[in-house]
């Protein structure tokens, strides 16, 4: 994939900072800037991060990790969708796909070879293996692919002190190598693979939708959540819930809307994502909704929501 199809447009970083277009786009070498569609101009993520930067911002390293029990509800969307938005933004970030359907890794049409290691190979050697494994998107944007082969984690990682390590061992390599965000795709199942991603994160974000089983899934999560933590003695990491394919025709909507505003008002996003036909346009076209500087409905919603669980928001209050 080229590396100019991740990058803020000029448009973008000044409503960040509260600056003009025109304004911005002078802060930078013409020669740097990359000329997108409709004539916009691209900025890389190196020369955001170090502007942002200069304007006091810390990209501290995180770990977020989207995880409902329930599957159909938007993890893998969320999972692409931040990512690529966050490196747009200066985080270097990577994927980690721990879902044996490989989601994630096929949104990228980066599903691995037979001989390429995928996480059920290099958690026991992390130091020796992460870096080798992992499939470059564009400038700042990486993943480790999954394939079924992940499936075999329940059976192999059965010591519960390496089930607390795994996903972190991975993580924290990718911390010593200059990565800021971690986002965690994962299957929707209490298997392995969640139970480590579970200790590794930082953040959890539970995607959940207006039908009745969100609710159960929701619940069912949450409650795995505290019990992993209590077993692992592991601090309880920062939760917080995202309604996804919200669409406002329809009242079922709404309701289920303000009953989890009302049920889980301390874990829940403000901003909503709405339902948008950009989504599986993008992944037709092997990408996501930020390739492409189009003004959408799902870019802006997804756009709100990196700003949200990375801290920009609270950074540039002027927004």
């Amino acid at each position: 994939m080229g590396s100019s199809k991740y990058m803020l447009t000029a448009a973008e970083l000044a409503g960040l900072v509260g600056k003009r277009s025109g304004d911005i786009a002078r802060l930078f070498n013409k020669r740097d800037l990359h000329r997108l569609s409709s004539n916009r101009k691209g900025i890389p993520p190196r020369l955001v991060r170090e502007y942002l930067i200069s304007l006091g911002f810390s990209y501290n390293f995180s770990v977020v990790a989207h995880i409902n029990l329930r599957g159909g509800i938007g993890k893998t969307t969320s999972t692409i969708s931040a990512a690529s938005r966050a490196c747009q933004y200066g985080f270097k970030t990577c994927i980690l796909d721990m879902d044996p359907q490989g989601s994630s890794s096929l949104a990228f049409d980066v599903l691995p070879g037979r001989e390429d290691p995928i996480f059920y190979d290099v958690w026991q050697k992390p130091s020796e293996m992460v870096m080798g494994s992992l499939k470059k998107i564009g400038d700042y944007l990486y993943i480790l692919p999954s394939s079924l082969e992940n499936a075999l984690l329940d059976s192999s990682l059965i010591n519960p002190s390496s089930q607390k390590k795994a996903a972190r061992g991975v993580c924290d390599e990718l911390r010593a190598n200059g990565f800021d965000l971690v986002v965690i795709d994962c299957p929707p199942s209490l298997g392995i693979a969640v139970i480590s991603s579970i200790c590794a994160a930082d953040t959890i974000v539970v995607p959940v939708c207006s039908d009745a089983f969100s609710f159960k899934g929701l619940e069912l999560t949450l409650n795995e959540i505290t019990s992993i933590c209590d077993t692992f003695h592991l601090e309880k990491p920062v939760i917080r819930v995202l309604f996804t394919k919200f669409d406002r025709r329809v009242k079922i909507s709404h309701d289920a809307l303000g009953c989890f505003r009302s049920d889980y008002s301390d874990y829940f996003i403000p901003d909503v994502i709405r339902t948008s036909t950009e989504f599986s346009k993008a992944l037709a076209m092997k990408e996501t909704i930020f390739a492409s500087p189009k003004k959408n409905l799902a870019r802006e919603d997804y756009d709100r929501y990196v700003r949200h669980i990375t801290g920009l928001n609270r950074s540039f209050p002027e927004i």
